[in-house]
């Protein structure tokens, strides 16, 4: 192993797929250190308790390539042991209905990521795809502060424009874009306008850059050297 793979953390910020042995060795062989795993994006709460207890029976029968992580020092332990860290991500807030409390509960189960919404209107905010983006509402923003207080990341990767200022605004800690590309490389809903990226930067979020076709130039035909 070179000094260079010793030293970095090669992350996954953000994945979904009918996850299987095969996929989690492929995984662990690329050098993978750790996986934002999406456990669901339209799932209501109990659906999403089922998926926390799905994937902690994936966990007891591939322990030896996989561990879930819920610290920062579970990722690094998980690197010396040789195993991919996966960490728990919901793609849209449907999960805790209109219960702040059940953003704690979902926490203690190990979830680190939640997007306000996925796309559409939510309680909490606008998404990308509506006419009319609300921006955060009051409850939105309680949700937050809760969300700061516990640890647990606000990715506005699906998010309307005017819900991503108010949440990079809102938010006391740093806030995620965990799959998007900046517009002014490729124009689409789900990309982000610089101004919201400027702000980004100022309360040191970051974006994870997006694979995905219709988020690139040329769409499936754009190459590496566009991309880069």
């Amino acid at each position: 192993m070179s000094k260079i793979s010793e030293d970095i953390l090669l992350i996954d910020g953000l994945e979904y797929c009918n996850w299987n042995r095969e996929l989690f060795e492929n995984a662990h062989q690329a050098g993978l250190n750790a996986i934002h795993a999406t456990l669901v994006y339209w799932e209501n709460t109990e659906e999403s308790f089922e998926k926390i207890n799905y994937w902690h029976r994936l966990f007891k029968e591939h322990h030896d390539i996989i561990a879930h992580a819920k610290t920062t020092e579970d990722i690094l332990d998980a690197k010396k042991n040789d195993k991919v860290a996966i960490i728990f991500g919901f793609q849209n807030s449907a999960p805790i209905a209109n219960d702040i409390f059940l953003i704690e509960k979902f926490f203690e189960a190990g979830v680190r990521f939640m997007q306000l919404t996925y796309n559409n209107q939510t309680p909490l905010a606008g998404g990308c795809f509506e006419p009319k983006d609300s921006g955060v509402s009051r409850f939105g923003k309680a949700v937050i502060e809760e969300m700061n207080r516990l640890g647990m990341i606000v990715d506005l990767s699906h998010a309307g424009k005017q819900t991503c200022l108010d949440a990079i605004e809102v938010s006391n800690k740093p806030v995620a874009i965990s799959h998007a590309n900046p517009n002014f490389f490729h124009k689409s809903k789900r990309n982000i306008d610089t101004d919201i990226l400027q702000k980004l930067v100022k309360k040191n979020g970051f974006i994870g850059l997006s694979l995905y076709p219709y988020h690139l130039k040329n769409l499936g035909d754009c190459t590496i050297e566009d991309f880069l």
